[in-house]
């Protein structure tokens, strides 16, 4: 199974931010189901700055696990997803400042059409 994550980088602010290659997780029952990377690269003042990264899920790993059967038979499967940006955003033009942005997301997805039916995000920032 292949999942398509949309990762955007939205910067709101009056500088550019540099950032470095972004990782996105994909768990089932807060077992990692399959990893992607997303290249580097800069969100320009007030712009978003999109990518697409393509996690390819571990079959055996889903598969494995006994509560599938359950949930397929419930009709829904719920995932969680976690990614991971790092960057760097230079101030006043002088002073360069470093910043992770973390988003963990919970999706509900259907299992008969393979839509979304619930979806919850939570952003963290550390500067």
């Amino acid at each position: 199974m292949t999942v398509v994550a949309d990762v955007s980088v939205k910067n709101p602010n009056a500088a550019s931010v540099r950032f470095g290659a972004s990782t996105t997780a994909i768990y089932y029952r807060a077992r990692e189901m399959g990893v992607a990377y997303g290249p580097p690269g800069t969100a320009r003042a007030r712009r978003t700055f999109r990518i697409n990264v393509t996690v390819d899920v571990i079959a055996d790993r889903i598969l494995g696990d006994a509560n599938l059967f359950d949930d397929l038979a419930a009709g829904s499967i719920a995932v969680t997803t976690a990614t991971k940006v790092g960057g760097r955003v230079r101030v006043l033009g002088v002073f360069k400042h470093h910043v992770d942005v973390m988003m963990n997301c919970s999706i509900t997805m259907a299992v008969a059409n393979q839509s979304i039916v619930g979806q919850n995000c939570n952003q963290k920032v550390r500067l």
